[in-house]
């Protein structure tokens, strides 16, 4: 069993629409790939420096890979949240640092959340980003910044979300203004580094009367800050790449097959109950004998675990909810399993 997404038709097309006006389609392969990695190799070297939308190369990357990419991250994020009721009650949106929006995209498809707030420094962006809007005939309300302005009309603390998608990196800390609305989706890049701050932000953020939905299941202290020096929160999603995508990887040392992100979604509303579900943090780990998979289900951390002398284990995707497990022998921080456990849908 796997958590597989593939990039929408409707995307695709916005994608190779918008190529066209750079003069460039999907099919140059080797040009869209060169083009990644002359990006990458800019971040590496100016991890600093703003991106530089104006070049021809900046927006070829960005359209033809790192867009899909991060889109898909989101969408696997709104999924859950759409299963948790995540979205009722909010409608305004404020996507700090938006770049071309694939933070909120998918959020902007689905019709959950009409009235929207772009807060990007670069006018180049912007108007990348309007373009790209224009292809999904959605016509709700929405404004670009600059930066962030409280008089905005639309500031209505507690009816708002505010997103930040690769964007607090280049913070300190999240805006106070962020913390005075009513719900925050973040989301990282799943490094260890910036795992581990969500966690302590986590923290901090429980502290001033926001509720963690997800992916926790608790409002606890977190086990991975708490009881390991390593351990870090993300999340894993199979990405089914069309032909186009393939081929340009084809000339990339970088290889998507999974796509890994970290995140953190909280309301001041009381998160709904899940104190009976368990959600995996962690991949399958085949061992002398058994398999392990980290869960969150409380402050403990916790491993599944199936005896390999029992049969094959459950296979069981990282990043989904299960119902906690009931009939299973405790031993040590392993929960050895009895019966198969049951996906919460």
């Amino acid at each position: 069993m796997t958590r597989s997404f593939q990039i929408p038709q409707g995307l695709e097309v916005a994608i190779s629409s918008e190529l066209q006006k750079l003069q460039l389609d999907l099919n140059q392969s080797k040009y869209l790939a060169d083009c990644v990695l002359r990006l990458s190799n800019f971040y590496i070297e100016n991890p600093s420096s703003p991106t530089p939308w104006s070049e021809k190369w900046t927006q070829a990357a960005y359209f033809a890979y790192y867009l899909p990419l991060n889109f898909l991250r989101a969408e696997a994020i709104h999924q859950e949240l759409l299963k948790l009721n995540f979205y009722d009650g909010l409608k305004h949106a404020w996507d700090f640092g938006s770049g071309l929006g694939s933070g909120s995209l998918s959020l902007w498809v689905s019709g959950k959340i009409k009235s929207y707030e772009f807060i990007e420094r670069s006018a180049l962006a912007q108007n990348l980003h309007l373009g790209l809007l224009k292809h999904f005939g959605k016509h709700h309300h929405s404004e670009h910044k600059s930066v962030w302005d409280q008089k905005s009309q639309s500031f209505e603390p507690k009816s708002g979300l505010g997103i930040f998608s690769y964007s607090l990196t280049e913070l300190d800390q999240v805006p106070k203004w962020a913390t005075d609305l009513e719900a925050l989706l973040i989301i990282e890049p799943s490094t260890q580094e910036d795992g581990r701050s969500l966690l302590k932000l986590r923290e901090e953020l429980l502290k001033k009367d926001f509720s963690a939905w997800a992916p926790c299941t608790h409002q606890k202290n977190c086990p991975l800050l708490h009881l390991s020096k390593n351990d870090w929160c993300h999340d894993r999603i199979h990405f089914d790449q069309p032909a186009w995508f393939k081929a340009i990887e084809n000339h990339l040392p970088m290889k998507n097959r999974t796509l890994t992100m970290s995140y953190l979604a909280l309301r001041k509303k009381t998160a709904p109950d899940l104190s009976n579900f368990a959600r995996l943090t962690g991949d399958q780990l085949k061992e002398k004998g058994k398999t392990r998979q980290l869960i969150c289900r409380n402050d403990q951390r916790e491993f599944l675990s199936w005896l390999h002398r029992d049969g094959e284990p459950q296979d069981l995707p990282r990043g989904i909810l299960i119902e906690s497990p009931k009939n299973f022998e405790a031993k040590s921080n392993e929960l050895r399993l009895k019966e198969p456990v049951t996906i919460k849908i």
